[in-house]
């Protein structure tokens, strides 16, 4: 009997040990760094935001140059309602939503010439174009909310953009809406080890980033990976 106990005895110190080496090297060890999204660039892509399709809310400003007589300067216009656009001499309006400026500027050529002019030169500049972050974010201010869709982002970049993430931040379960109304889930965590799960963002969108549940918080293993 006392043998056995002698036994248990010995087995239950090293259990201990064992525990006690695991929570020093744990303590010692610093935590693994957070990697944070890498915001996107601030250089415009002119190529590429003059072939992504105008949505409702957009501004416009359509210039027409190389007539016989000087077309009138345009101000410029915001796509409302049909998202449709008047110009000079023409009897109809033409629509602008869901065209890209190149396809309206293609459209609206097509309108004057040969009907009305031999040649025209025409030029669509899309205005300023927003997308938005809200959540867990570190930069709540106007500047990390609206941003100005300079080009290609995707849900990383936007959410970089915005300051990266807070501590208490659900990273696991970005919410992504577009303009439309579709709504889309990212987890980030995935996305920053495989970037083909990274969604794009596109003009008009909104980013939300969740906040973790109290069970998450205290017990890292209910969380979604």
């Amino acid at each position: 009997m006392r043998l056995l106990q002698r036994i248990v005895k010995h087995f239950i110190g090293m259990a201990v040990l064992a525990a006690a080496t695991l929570i020093l090297a744990g303590c010692g060890s610093p935590p693994p760094p957070k990697t944070q999204p890498t915001p996107p660039p601030t250089t415009p892509d002119t190529n590429l935001l003059e072939t992504i399709p105008l949505q409702r809310g957009d501004t416009v400003t359509v210039d027409l140059q190389g007539t016989p007589t000087p077309m009138p300067q345009l101000p410029p216009m915001t796509l409302s309602g049909e998202g449709k656009i008047n110009l000079p001499l023409l009897d109809t309006s033409v629509l602008a939503i869901g065209k890209s400026p190149h396809e309206l500027e293609d459209i609206i050529r097509a309108l004057y010439v040969p009907r009305m002019f031999t040649t025209i030169s025409v030029t669509v500049t899309p205005g300023l174009r927003y997308f938005y972050v809200s959540g867990e974010v570190n930069d709540k201010s106007l500047t990390g909310a609206k941003q100005i869709y300079t080009g290609k982002v995707t849900v990383l970049g936007a959410i970089g953009a915005a300051g990266g993430f807070t501590d208490f931040a659900a990273r696991n379960r970005v919410q992504l809406t577009r303009q439309d109304g579709k709504i889309f889930f990212e987890n980030c965590n995935k996305a920053l080890k495989n970037p083909k799960l990274d969604l794009e963002v596109m003009p008009g969108d909104r980013i939300f980033v969740d906040k973790q549940t109290a069970g998450e918080a205290f017990f890292p293993w209910l969380r979604k990976n």
